[in-house]
């Protein structure tokens, strides 16, 4: 199933949020998993800003991690969406070691967002996991990309990883778009192909905009995830997903977000599906010391 993100997508809400899919335990353990490799770059006491929190994944992780790892942490998490940095702050306990702040904002005003909150030398990590391909246009992810860049210390690091570059599919091509074809069908539409084609990213464009900011790779790998029929059925209840999924649909506007959802249930169910793989690049770099 292709998926586009350049666009302006629904907000969450109480019916339709990232929450599921942000418990299901092969995506956490993903995420988990570059945290704790980055924990390794990371002083015993840190300050770290995860950017496009969403409903707190990340700052969950990291405070557990904090609590395994015996490390300390101030974590403050941005993100737009209402709904998400209200979900995050009703249900991310900060431990014995870590304190965690949520602040409603756009990445692009990071500079604003955080004036008063950091240090003035600056934060030792700074994340961005599965949002990247959210924001609007290269100039804008690029702008993102170097705002988190300018106010890590010298030696600190940067997270990212996505789950939608021209890889994403790669492992299960066919599957996916066996699931996009039968959603389509289900709904008796067809592809708009007068529609102009969305930008995907290749994994060397987003490493590039991470150089092109002044920091070194000193990570990159590609993470398969099996995403099980549960974890696929939870992500057919996020906004961002679901209107991606049916972009290039004739009279895609004219199809409710909770119809499209349902469309992609019942195709996930038609197809008897019980699990796709999804890959996920990921990289950790570094601000080269002074």
């Amino acid at each position: 199933m292709t998926e586009t993100t350049e666009e302006h997508w629904a907000p969450q809400s109480e019916s339709f949020n990232f929450i599921p899919f942000a418990a299901d335990r092969a995506y956490r353990e993903a995420n988990r998993a570059l945290l704790k490799r980055a924990f390794a770059y990371l002083p015993a006491r840190f300050f770290h800003v995860d950017v496009a929190t969403g409903t707190g994944l990340v700052p969950q992780e990291v405070s557990a991690l904090c609590e395994e790892e015996g490390k300390c942490a101030t974590v403050v998490g941005i993100d737009p969406d209402r709904f998400a940095i209200e979900s995050a702050r009703r249900h991310t306990r900060p431990g014995p070691s870590c304190s965690i702040e949520f602040v409603q904002g756009m990445a692009q005003d990071l500079a604003r967002l955080l004036a008063g909150r950091i240090p003035r030398e600056g934060v030792d990590y700074t994340s961005i996991h599965d949002a990247l391909h959210e924001i609007r246009g290269d100039e804008d992810k690029r702008g993102v990309v170097a705002a988190m860049a300018r106010i890590l210390k010298p030696g600190a690091i940067l997270t990212y990883n996505s789950a939608f570059t021209t890889v994403a599919m790669d492992e299960a091509p066919m599957d996916w778009g066996r699931l996009k074809a039968k959603a389509f069908a289900i709904l008796g539409r067809k592809r708009d192909r007068q529609m102009p084609a969305f930008k995907v990213y290749t994994p060397e464009q987003y490493r590039q905009m991470i150089t092109d900011a002044g920091l070194a790779v000193i990570y990159e790998a590609r993470r398969v995830v099996m995403l099980s029929r549960a974890a696929l059925e939870a992500i057919a209840r996020y906004p961002a997903f679901v209107e991606g999924a049916f972009s290039d649909m004739v009279g895609t506007q004219q199809v409710s977000l909770e119809e499209k959802s349902r469309t992609i249930l019942a195709a996930i169910d038609s197809l008897g599906i019980v699990a796709i793989p999804r890959v996920w690049h990921e990289i950790i770099a570094q601000r080269p010391a002074s």
